[in-house]
C-alpha cells in the first residue's frame, strides 16, 4: 500500500506544473486532444527511458534537469509574449511543435522522479501513472482555461511560463 501512495503522490506532485502549462496555452484557444496526447506521450516515453537507464544517468541528469526545462519553458514564454494580441484570439489549437515542447519541460520532473522509483523497483507502471496523470492535468488546465477569456492572453500565458522557468531554477 506504501508503494502505492508513494507513486501516486509522486505522480501527482510532479503532474502539476502540467496543468498550470495546459491552463496557460489554452488561455483563448480552441481545446484539443493533441496538447494533453502530447504530454503524456512524452512523458511516458521519457520516464520509460529513464525506467531503462536507472541509476547510470541518475547523477548526470539531476544536476542539469531542472536548468533544461527552464530554458525551454522561457523559449515558450518568450514565443507567447511576441505573438501579435489578434494571433491568440484565432481560437486555433497549440501547434504540435508547442506541444512536444511543452511535454519534454513538463515531462522532466517525472523522468527524473521515475529514476529514483526504477532504482526501487516500481518497473513499467511508473511511466504509466506519470504519462496517465500528466494527461490529465493538462486537460484539466485546457478545460478550465476554456471557461475565462483574457484580452491579452499571450502576455498571461508568458508570465505563467516565466514563473515556471523561474521556480525550475530556483
Amino acid at each position: 500500500m506504501q508503494k502505492i501512495l508513494t507513486l501516486l503522490s509522486t505522480a501527482l506532485v510532479v503532474s502539476l506544473d502540467s496543468f498550470v502549462a495546459g491552463f496557460s496555452v489554452s488561455i483563448n484557444k480552441r481545446k484539443n486532444i493533441s496538447l494533453p496526447a502530447t504530454v503524456a506521450l512524452c512523458t511516458f516515453v521519457m520516464c520509460l527511458l529513464s525506467t531503462l537507464l536507472g541509476m547510470a544517468l541518475r547523477n548526470v541528469l539531476d544536476a542539469y534537469v531542472d536548468s533544461f526545462s527552464a530554458i525551454i519553458l522561457v523559449t515558450l514564454a518568450t514565443i507567447n509574449l511576441l505573438k501579435c494580441d489578434e494571433d491568440s484570439v484565432t481560437m486555433q489549437p497549440p501547434a504540435l511543435a508547442e506541444c512536444a515542447a511543452i511535454g519534454v519541460a513538463v515531462g522532466m520532473d517525472a523522468c527524473v522522479a521515475n529514476l529514483s522509483l526504477s532504482v526501487e523497483g516500481y518497473g513499467i507502471i511508473a511511466p504509466i501513472v506519470f504519462a496517465v496523470t500528466h494527461y490529465f492535468t493538462v486537460w484539466l488546465g485546457q478545460t478550465m482555461a476554456g471557461k475565462v477569456y483574457i484580452k491579452y492572453s499571450n502576455i498571461f500565458s508568458a508570465a505563467v511560463l516565466f514563473t515556471l522557468a523561474a521556480v525550475r531554477v530556483i
